[in-house]
């Protein structure tokens, strides 16, 4: 009878199978199979962005959970492997390992070097995978950045033209200023700072003077409306009126809606094109004007007031003082100014 170690060596033993399950094809997808005994796995391919983690094995691990599963029911699995390695965030690696910039390297250059640093990358992940015994076919893997995945996905987005389902519009979006390139929401991460709540003193047109609270008050020449809560009774006489802003004096309406928290300031907020998510959602339901003041580059920009602006004189005067600020600077620069006209009532941190 053959006995068993008295410990497990499984350094020993997972190359062994692993070689032997490789020999053997167990994991391969027959083709010839008929389409209804397919099992079907869109993997998602890891991002290629740095160092695979627990959360990456904790993941995947259910997904084969389900595959052998599949396999064990003896249905033919379609189960490839990929990785996303075509994006801002393979970019980023590249930038880190080699110590440059995409912005200062020449495209070709920097797309060679790319190629170099994702391939040993990918050998990890790759080896990672495999260590933990995926059961993945690894015959059938594949990268965003080649040639067939590039013509796959502008294929598909034809045919999305020519069914009509994608249209062209002017849209808000996340942009990086110093890189100059779009952003999507998983490129992003919050970060909590310490900021103020600014209490400003707005105008009805007349002249009675009403406080809103922002922690954005640079976005000031931006505002577009002022909003309180339905149920706010210290407010419902506002309805249908219209405030002049600080500063720039334009004329903006007061709306109410239940998305603002009169318990949060003084229950008067501004709505400006886009200090957040939330301006997003009421420019869109109100119909409000959309007003630029920010550059590509995240400075404030030459700003045209319109008829409702009731000093254009004295909004440019203002305005001269922002142009060409970074966002901080010109939060300050703002704050003094309004400090200055007496229109800055309190600070809180």
């Amino acid at each position: 009878m053959m006995e068993f170690p008295k410990k497990y060596k499984f350094k020993d033993s997972e190359p062994k199978w692993q070689e032997f399950w490789q020999e053997q094809n167990t994991y391969i997808w027959d083709k010839d199979i008929d389409r209804k005994n397919t099992y079907v796995v869109d993997t998602p391919p890891p991002t290629v962005s740095g160092q695979l983690h627990i959360g990456h094995v904790y993941s995947y691990t259910h997904t084969d959970f389900v595959v052998r599963f599949k396999r064990m029911r003896g249905m033919n699995i379609f189960y490839p492997m990929g990785f996303d390695d075509n994006g801002l965030p393979t970019e980023r690696l590249v930038e880190k390992k080699r110590n440059i910039k995409a912005s200062t390297t020449g495209r070709k250059e920097f797309v060679d070097i790319c190629h170099e640093v994702i391939t040993d990358e990918e050998e990890k992940f790759r080896q990672l995978f495999k260590s933990i015994a995926l059961s993945v076919d690894w015959n059938i893997e594949y990268r965003t950045i080649t040639d067939e995945s590039r013509k796959i996905s502008q294929m598909s987005f034809l045919d999305l033209i020519k069914k009509e389902q994608i249209y062209r519009a002017s849209e808000p979006m996340l942009w990086d200023p110093v890189d100059q390139t779009a952003l999507a929401q998983a490129d992003i991460e919050d970060k909590e700072k310490q900021s103020f709540m600014n209490d400003i003193k707005f105008f009805t047109e007349d002249g009675t003077p009403i406080i809103i609270a922002t922690t954005r008050p640079e976005m000031l020449p931006a505002c577009a409306a002022v909003f309180y809560h339905p149920d706010d009774e210290r407010y419902n006489n506002l309805a249908g009126k219209y405030a002049i802003s600080p500063l720039f004096n334009v004329k903006v309406p007061l709306l109410s809606d239940d998305m603002v928290n009169p318990e949060k300031g003084t229950g008067l907020v501004m709505c400006c094109t886009f200090g957040d998510q939330t301006d997003i959602l009421w420019w869109r339901k109100h119909h409000l004007p959309c007003k630029i003041i920010l550059t590509k580059y995240g400075t404030i920009s030459d700003i045209e007031f319109d008829d409702n602006c009731q000093d254009i004189a004295k909004a440019n005067k203002f305005t001269a003082e922002l142009r060409g600020l970074k966002i901080n600077a010109a939060r300050k620069k703002i704050l003094e100014l309004l400090a200055a006209e007496n229109l800055l009532v309190k600070q809180e941190e």
